[in-house]
């Protein structure tokens, strides 16, 4: 979910921009540019997702004139890629999106942090907590990590666009929006949940060496 069109967001808009590209560089940094530029299978997955991901996120319901819903995927990517490269992923599946109109370009800099920095991070942590402290079993990771993850990341994202829509509408655009759009985001949590457990389940299964973040031995040796 994001903001379809502007809402003329002047000085936070400029902040987000700051945060983010803060973060892009950072993920620029830690990207593995020589272990990408070497594996071309690495290369075409990486591109896939984001052929992908910038698909659905084109497939979107629009709710108002400035929200729209759509998945994210944020938490398959990061369990992928690991954060860096999901974010850079994000990145680019977010341009595309605003390239084709379907978002802002004054409100880029807002939905960047909405459904690249914010969702990535989130399912970065969750997976980490799955790492540091559950027990290595197969099931957990893809519940928590991805099923649960991609919850969390979409809830935070919502609440973070219910936050701005209060800040930067009139009491009557926030009342219609409260009366839609925080009907709607309970529901988009469970499709979220499902759509990234079936795709790390998946893959975990069937080509685990798609996903970094997953160790065979560890997740099923060991089971």
């Amino acid at each position: 979910m994001s903001f379809s069109s502007s809402l003329y967001p002047e000085t936070l808009g400029w902040v987000a921009w700051v945060i983010y590209l803060l973060f892009l560089i950072v993920a620029l940094w830690q990207v593995p540019w020589r272990i990408l530029l070497r594996e071309k299978g690495l290369q075409h997955l990486f591109l896939g997702s984001i052929v992908l991901v910038a698909f659905l996120w084109q497939m979107r319901a629009g709710i108002s004139s400035q929200v729209a819903i759509h998945l994210i995927l944020a938490t398959s990517l990061t369990l992928m890629f690991y954060w860096p490269m999901a974010l850079i992923a994000t990145s680019i599946a977010l341009v595309s999106v605003t390239l084709t109109g379907k978002a802002s370009w004054d409100m880029f800099g807002v939905n960047a942090l909405l459904i690249c920095v914010l969702p990535v991070f989130v399912s970065h942590w969750v997976w980490r907590f799955v790492e540091w402290k559950l027990p290595a079993n197969y099931f957990i990771f893809v519940l928590v990590a991805a099923g649960l993850g991609s919850v969390l990341a979409v809830l935070s994202t919502g609440l973070l666009v219910i936050a701005i829509t209060w800040f930067y509408t009139s009491s009557y655009q926030f009342s219609h929006l409260a009366q839609n759009y925080f009907l709607f985001l309970p529901l988009t949590l469970p499709p979220e949940a499902v759509v990234n457990g079936m795709i790390i389940s998946g893959l975990t299964a069937y080509l685990p060496d798609w996903v970094r973040a997953f160790d065979p031995k560890k997740y099923l040796d060991e089971a």
